[in-house]
């Protein structure tokens, strides 16, 4: 077993081993104890940990005793990067979606006036963003109408003790332009009392991007911005607090094989030491390793010497690239090295006269040397330095095999290598149980049918199968269900699921790279999915048998879109005419699954349903010409706007009726029996 470390942020104490809390304490104390809160940035290369200190800010902030009513806002700037919506609209929508997620604590008519306020600023940007795109000179009256909001909404904040702190992540990883109109759009509320802002940038990458956006004087724009930087301590000479904060999270006790420990506090004293080198370093060597012994099952080489190999083969390729490749096949330089290894001190005129190699290498050598001696006698010092160095035909075959299996290593998607990864799950609603109806049901204005809120959960639909629906034959009354029902019946939910992961897990692995689970979709209060036209209509004449006052029904395709457009055949999405993909669950969240109910209200429509669109297609009673029910509204499994708009004739999506899938599910309709 390999072991792989993940690189996620961390946002407990109890996995903190670099001091983070200390740092955390003094940072939330100077938000929560002035009455005007600084701005503040955290500064920190790559992979130091600044995700990780923001999440546990905002858990402190979140768990101390406090003066103010707080809102906390985490707003990952990279994954608004493609967005073409302006910063301060996203900021916004961030905004309204933490609003949603804090509203149980908070008075409910407080809550509900900043959340109007919010969306009026919405609106009156909006608007000069359209006069904009058509080319008209912004209004000044729209400009006067906002500032206007924003001061009103700073007041209600002040009257009622409200703080809204936002976290601005990964702003160094957007493009300058972006980068800059984040910055302005904080520059336009941050001087306002009741806001705050926190960033994480590294410092150096943000005044590139900030040169590049034509700001002559980096230093006096950001202070006019941030009141309070403060800079994440170098972690040289810290390497037994690294690899302890690395395996605490993994709650294993598997130990670091010696051969790689050794290695790792070699570079203690590195002074591009983060976290996540750290972790990079650790997953390749294992996994080259592994990979290794499995390409050369004859090897000779003991489990240890290998590791030992790569333990040094990877370090210097990651840390000196240019030296590894020079050192790697010559035995003069190798033997070289060995011996300055017992001074203490590098020679250079020495080195130049007893060294014969191309100029070029021999000037990247002395330049190496001179900057890293003391880092390199440490790495050659240990065992494995000293065995990689007297072992040339090794040397060279752990160094071919990095050369060549680069690809190898980009199939294994190895979780700390530094992939984007959205932090979606973070910014939806999350529902309890006892906070939501599922079987509820909304009346329809001029029509003689309700419609299900929402789409059948996994919980209401295990009552017909508990019920023993897939033996009873009421239910099943047009022949092509009954010859389905043939080789389909079940007696619990887990059986669906497992049936579900036997058939899709092959397809699912090569789009998604990971494993299809049944705890991905088996939730309560997730949709059914995996679910034929046949199960569901089967399932609407088993209400209908116990319900006494309702006949229930799935909706035809005009139905549907009646009550997704809420009567108004112009609008495009339930919700409005403007895309915006976190209204619902889309591909583009990244979440490859479903989700539970009444996590987007958002994305409600005008009648109050829940996810018309996204999440999961549903089925509709309307045939095609072969006799192929339409299904409408999206998925979690697509991205494309176009899929989930209501009306779209050049986009019919239809199925055979009893065709399952993992995103497709399914809604009721119903009215009074006569």
């Amino acid at each position: 077993m390999t072991n792989i470390i993940d690189d996620k942020a961390i946002d407990k104490i109890k996995y903190d081993a670099l001091d983070f809390d200390s740092y955390v304490h003094v940072l939330a104390e100077s938000i929560l104890e002035e009455s005007s809160p600084p701005n503040i940035a955290i500064y920190g290369k790559y992979g130091s940990g600044k995700t990780s200190l923001v999440k546990l800010l905002i858990n402190k902030i979140h768990l101390a005793p406090k003066q103010k009513n707080i809102i906390n806002i985490f707003y990952d700037a990279w994954k608004f990067e493609h967005n073409n919506t302006d910063s301060l609209i996203n900021l916004l929508s961030t905004l309204e979606k933490s609003i949603q997620l804090n509203k149980i604590n908070f008075k409910e008519d407080v809550i509900l006036n900043i959340f109007d306020y919010v969306k009026y600023i919405k609106i009156a940007i909006s608007k000069i963003d359209n006069q904009k795109n058509e080319e008209k000179n912004s209004d000044n009256t729209s400009l006067l109408e906002i500032y206007e909001l924003l001061k009103k909404l700073e007041d209600l904040l002040v009257e009622e003790n409200f703080l809204l702190i936002f976290y601005i992540d990964n702003l160094d990883k957007c493009n300058s332009a972006n980068c800059m109109k984040i910055l302005e759009s904080m520059n336009l509320i941050f001087d306002l009392k009741g806001f705050s802002f926190v960033i994480t940038s590294d410092k150096k990458l943000l005044k590139d991007k900030l040169i590049n956006s034509s700001i002559k004087d980096f230093e006096g724009y950001l202070d006019k911005t941030i009141q309070l930087p403060f800079y994440i301590p170098s972690f040289s000479g810290k390497m037994n607090d690294l690899l302890q904060n690395i395996y605490l999270r993994t709650n294993s006790n598997t130990e670091l094989e010696k051969e790689i420990k050794d290695v790792l506090f070699s570079i203690s004293s590195f002074n591009k030491l983060t976290p996540r080198l750290i972790i990079k370093l650790i997953n390749r060597i294992k996994v080259c390793s592994k990979i290794y012994i499995k390409l050369n099952p004859n090897t000779q080489l003991s489990y240890e010497n290998i590791l030992s190999l790569f333990a040094i083969s990877c370090t210097l390729e990651e840390l000196f690239n240019g030296f590894h490749n020079v050192l790697i096949q010559s035995d003069t330089i190798a033997k070289y090295i060995i011996k300055i290894m017992q001074t203490e001190l590098f020679y250079k005129d020495e080195f130049i006269t007893n060294i014969n190699i191309l100029n070029d290498n021999k000037k990247l050598l002395i330049d190496l040397l001179e900057n890293n001696f003391h880092i390199l006698k440490m790495i050659f010092s240990t065992e494995a330095g000293k065995y990689w160095l007297e072992n040339k035909a090794y040397r060279i075959s752990t160094y071919e095999f990095l050369k060549s299996n680069n690809d190898i290593m980009e199939d294994m998607q190895i979780n700390s290598l530094p992939v984007y990864k959205t932090d979606f799950m973070e910014n939806i609603i999350p529902v309890k149980e006892k906070e939501i109806d599922p079987k509820k049901f909304i009346s329809i204005p001029n029509s003689e049918y309700e419609i299900s809120k929402y789409v059948v959960t996994n919980k209401w639909y295990e009552e017909f199968i508990l019920s023993d629906g897939y033996n009873n034959t009421k239910y099943w009354i047009d022949l092509p269900s009954q010859i389905w029902l043939i080789n389909n019946k079940i007696t619990t939910l887990d059986e669906k699921y497992e049936k579900m992961i036997e058939k899709e897990s092959i397809y699912y692995r090569k789009k998604f790279n990971k494993e299809l689970k049944k705890e991905d979709f088996n939730k309560a209060l997730q949709p059914i999915v995996y679910i034929t036209y046949y199960e569901a209509l089967a399932f609407c004449r088993y209400l209908t048998d116990i319900d006494e006052k309702y006949e229930y029904m799935i909706p035809s395709k005009r139905q549907w879109e009646y009550f997704a457009n809420s009567g108004d055949k112009t609008r495009i999405y339930p919700w409005g005419n403007n895309w915006d993909n976190n209204y619902c669950n889309n591909a583009s969240n990244q979440l490859n699954k479903t989700t539970e109910i009444g996590m987007f209200p958002q994305g409600d429509s005008k009648f109050g349903v829940s996810d018309m669109v996204g999440n999961v297609w549903v089925w509709t009673s309307t045939l095609d010409n072969n006799d192929y029910n339409y299904l409408k509204g999206g998925s979690w499994n697509f991205s494309d706007p176009s899929y989930f708009k209501i009306s779209n004739s050049q986009m019919n999506f239809y199925n055979n009726p009893s065709y399952q899938h993992y995103d497709i599910g399914f809604l009721c309709i119903r009215k009074e029996k006569k």
